[in-house]
């Protein structure tokens, strides 16, 4: 399958948000949710970071159809520069997602590769993300390192 990446805006709210809840039930699955709630605030979201462009969206769609089959974003945000970042930008990426049945094909792959382009367009100095097991081994071969230090609250 020839895969196609293609930057989302706000013109496509609803479909990124679709794509966004169905990340959501999959990653978070048996955890309580309002997903009203949950859809009112990621809606906000978008139309407040990809206007701003403070977030790059994207899907994956087969060349030849055009159907999606994956989806992907990076957050943009400062930090204190440091040695390891002089610009203190930084990404997060996140709702990497592919087509259950399409895993293992290269389509994460290359929504990532989109993704960590535009970070680079942009001067970014850290690229950030949490991974499911499953995708760990990708990232690992795309150069992430796991961060021994990382706490969260």
């Amino acid at each position: 399958m020839d895969i196609e990446i293609r930057k989302a805006g706000v013109e496509q709210l609803e479909l990124l948000m679709q794509w966004r809840m169905r990340v959501l039930a999959e990653v978070f699955a048996g955890e309580p949710a309002d997903e009203a709630e949950l859809r009112v605030n990621n809606e906000a979201y978008y139309r407040e970071h990809l206007a701003d462009g403070t977030h790059t969206a994207c899907f994956a769609a087969d060349s030849a159809s055009g159907q999606i089959v994956g989806c992907g974003g990076i957050c943009y945000q400062e930090e204190m520069p440091s040695p390891d970042n002089p610009a203190g930008t930084n990404g997060y990426l996140m709702n990497i997602y592919t087509l259950p049945e399409l895993r293992g094909g290269g389509v994460g792959r290359k929504i990532i590769e989109y993704l960590i382009e535009d970070a680079r367009a942009r001067g970014t100095g850290k690229i950030y993300l949490e991974s499911s097991r499953m995708a760990r081994a990708l990232y690992e071969e795309m150069g992430f390192t796991g961060m021994e230090d990382y706490m969260k609250l």
